[in-house]
């Protein structure tokens, strides 16, 4: 038995479980006072010092003073684009000397310079570059993460992302969710219907690594009707659906989710009254990612509209090379607080149980008896300061399934 003790933390905050919409987002549970004890990866007991030590003591518990740290649950990002190969360092640096994206693109720049990155690489450097980039949102606080393929457009290297993810999962304390994106775009040099006849072909194989299958439903990229013709083909293989919706154009893409049932819609820039009022009335998670609105000087998604008409918000980094190279869901949040007019304890509530719903996890996301242990110890004992003191990483420790990571 592996039993651990965090003692004396000045806050325990946490959504409450099963509360993910409306007025109840702002009511946290925040304990005082109170210690938590872990045995075998899961939350056995919050409640006074005094009542946990004994036992503690019995179990020859290892424990961890956490006096003047808040402690929080640990952070779900629902959306990354973690594994790719290659780095856009020099087109950041050509758009903010001016270049457009179309000239960008025709000195081979954009999604199709990561793709050729991509396919080029081996399984092993792909997943040694993923495991990097793994180490830095652990050490910033994300215990569960969503990962997407979609830089291969061609069924070898498509698999060989989510081969791995599916290998980093085992090897690595976060826990990855695999999502399979082959509609993120159309390959250079291929006719659409061709593409989307060989998405189809990859189903099943696709279906023995991934949870999710994803479309980028954009114009210019897939139309709802061809998203929903695809996502109905993933889930006859066993795959949740989920839609890239509404990041620039308003074409049906919400619509679309609404029918197929997806478990999200995910950016949401652009959206309309009537689009939020359809979503309040549905149980499709709205993932929100104020990072990519910072790195592209776009619109952000209207947080407040969301949360008020009664929707499920859900706050993501869609890490990727191209429109958001942060893996920082503390920044999420507090972008999410100052641009999109989300509450500090909303912001909490949507970056970790909400992220946890987008997933389809129980029992994952508070910090609750029974519930999986992914805590953070901060640097500060008011968790506020997490938001309001922003740019920094106020993790002092990550504790993921009882252990101090």
């Amino acid at each position: 038995m592996a039993a651990l003790l965090i003692k004396n933390p000045s806050q325990i905050v946490s959504p409450r479980p099963g509360i993910i919409r409306g007025e109840g987002l702002k009511d946290l549970s925040v304990r005082t006072g109170e210690s938590i004890y872990i045995v075998d990866g899961s939350i056995e007991a919050i409640g006074p010092l005094e009542e946990l030590s004994f036992r503690a003591e019995a179990d020859g518990a290892e424990v961890i003073d956490a006096t003047g740290r808040a402690v929080v649950p640990g952070f779900v990002d629902s959306h990354t684009h973690l594994v790719f190969g290659g780095n856009r360092a020099d087109e950041f640096a050509m758009r903010t000397a001016g270049a457009t994206y179309e000239e960008i693109a025709a000195q081979g720049g954009g999604i199709a310079s990561t793709v050729k990155s991509t396919r080029e690489a081996s399984k092993d450097e792909l997943k040694e570059q993923a495991r990097a980039r793994l180490n830095r949102a652990l050490r910033q606080g994300t215990t569960t993460m969503e990962v997407k393929s979609g830089y291969g457009l061609d069924p070898e290297t498509e698999l060989k992302m989510l081969e791995v993810v599916v290998e980093l999962n085992e090897e690595h304390p976060v826990d990855l969710i695999p999502t399979f994106l082959g509609a993120h775009a159309v390959p250079k040099g291929m006719d659409k219907a061709d593409y989307i006849s060989q998405l189809l072909d990859m189903m099943p194989q696709a279906a023995g690594a991934a949870k999710f299958c994803d479309v980028f439903c954009e114009q210019g990229y897939f139309t709802p009707e061809e998203s929903v013709r695809i996502l109905e083909s993933a889930r006859e293989a066993g795959m949740i659906p989920r839609l890239h919706a509404n990041q620039f154009h308003s074409i049906g893409c919400i619509e679309a989710a609404i029918e197929m049932g997806a478990a999200s819609v995910d950016h949401l820039e652009v959206l309309g009254e009537a689009e939020v009022a359809a979503l309040a009335q549905s149980d499709v998670g709205c993932v929100m990612l104020p990072g990519v609105s910072l790195f592209l000087d776009i619109p952000f998604a209207p947080g407040r509209s969301i949360i008020d008409s009664g929707c499920i918000p859900v706050l993501a980094s869609d890490f990727n090379p191209g429109s958001n190279m942060s893996l920082n869901m503390q920044m999420v949040m507090s972008l999410a607080c100052m641009r999109m007019g989300v509450a500090v304890p909303e912001a909490l509530a949507s970056a970790t149980q909400n992220g946890a719903y987008a997933l389809r996890l129980d029992k994952v996301g508070c910090i609750e008896k029974g519930w999986q242990a992914d805590l953070l110890l901060l640097t500060c004992a008011d968790y506020r300061e997490m938001s309001y003191f922003y740019g920094e990483n106020h993790v002092y420790g990550v504790i993921k399934q009882g252990r101090l990571s």
